[in-house]
């Protein structure tokens, strides 16, 4: 007799990337699979690269989305993919399905399972939308569609609240895939801050590279989400101090993981507040201590002066002077490490999948 617990779970996301919207999917699907539930995926082109490809039982289906740098062809392939969407997902129609919308922007999947009586459940990791009249209006379409609402922070929570259901508050958590390969940390007397980040100036870029030029005796590695040769015509102008290594995209980050000191985040607070903070979960993981902005979803996974400090990228000085005294103060860092083990237990995989399930399976 067929189990009516387990569900037809239809996920969809955007734009398949190595970015945290995506990796935290590949999770969330890996777990319901795993659990019995039937995935179908719907993501870009079948020769992307990113964590959706290649989901080991699940049902794959692609479309034809890229990201380019000229906002006009992005505007036209969103709304056609949009288009494309909105019939495919109509086809299920007639069966029992769960619509699972990854992000605000795939609207229209969203629309046909309003249309055709289907549970909706968006996970949003970030909702930052610009023009601002395209972001309302992603937010009418949420609001007349969605069943369920998932935000990854209590501050994504607040900043843009839904309006007709009950959201809930569910922190991403590291799958099994991450935290049974962490690798031990060697002893080294070279301290490293890492950063890992995407190619936009506001993620705080070129301050990294000021700490660098003022801590000489400090190594710092910068992991930048884009290909070589996108770095090499982004920093054709630049000059990198000798103790600082640039790197392009990484499949695997537990080598950086491993050598790594203390991990940073220099994000603007006028331009961009991270949502949540997934390289500080995986830092905290492998006992590494973080500095962050004080404000966004990022600074509920930081303690100031517990597992590590919450710091504007404007007070450059401070941020300097912290980095500094940690890389000289053995018996600080080791306290700041203990407790970032300590902190990262408190974002458990399985207690994530298990909440997710349960409003996957409430009626």
């Amino acid at each position: 007799m067929e189990n009516k617990t387990k569900k037809r779970i239809v996920c969809v996301h955007l734009y398949n990337d190595y970015s945290g919207a995506p990796l935290v999917l590949s999770e969330v699907i890996n777990g319901l699979s795993a659990r019995g539930h039937q995935i179908d995926l719907f993501t870009s082109g079948k020769n992307a690269k990113g964590f959706l490809s290649n989901l080991e039982g699940v049902k794959h289906h692609y479309f034809h989305y890229r990201w380019t740098a000229t906002r006009y062809i992005n505007f036209f392939r969103f709304f056609f993919n949009q288009f494309f969407l909105f019939f495919i997902f109509l086809r299920y129609w007639r069966k029992d399905v769960i619509f699972y919308v990854n992000t605000l922007w795939p609207f229209a999947a969203a629309l046909a399972g309003k249309l055709t009586g289907k549970k909706v459940i968006y996970h949003l990791h970030e909702t930052s939308v610009k023009p601002k009249r395209l972001k309302r209006f992603l937010f009418r379409i949420l609001d007349k569609s969605a069943s369920d609402v998932i935000y990854v922070s209590k501050y994504l929570k607040q900043k843009d609240p839904v309006k007709q259901t009950d959201p809930h508050v569910i922190y991403n958590a590291l799958s099994p895939d991450f935290t049974d390969n962490i690798k031990s940390r060697g002893e080294t007397d070279e301290f490293t801050v890492l950063m890992l980040c995407s190619l936009k100036k506001y993620k705080g870029i070129k301050e990294f590279i000021q700490l660098a030029a003022r801590l000489s005796n400090v190594h710092f590695d910068l992991v930048v989400s884009a290909s070589e040769e996108d770095l090499n015509a982004y920093f054709k102008n630049d000059r990198f101090p000798e103790n600082m290594s640039l790197y392009p995209a990484q499949v695997d980050v537990h080598p950086f993981y491993s050598k790594a000191s203390l991990v940073i985040n220099l994000s603007h607070p006028d331009k961009w507040l991270e949502s949540f903070g997934l390289t500080v979960l995986e830092a905290m993981n492998y006992g590494i201590p973080a500095i962050v902005p004080p404000h966004g979803g990022i600074s509920e996974l930081v303690e100031d002066g517990y597992n590590g400090y919450k710091i504007s990228v404007k007070k450059m000085d401070k941020i300097t002077e912290v980095i500094h005294e940690i890389s000289q103060d053995t018996a600080l860092h080791k306290k700041l490490s203990k407790n970032a083990r300590e902190m990262a237990r408190k974002f458990d995989y399985k207690s994530m999948i298990d909440s997710i399930e349960t409003i996957v399976l409430s009626d």
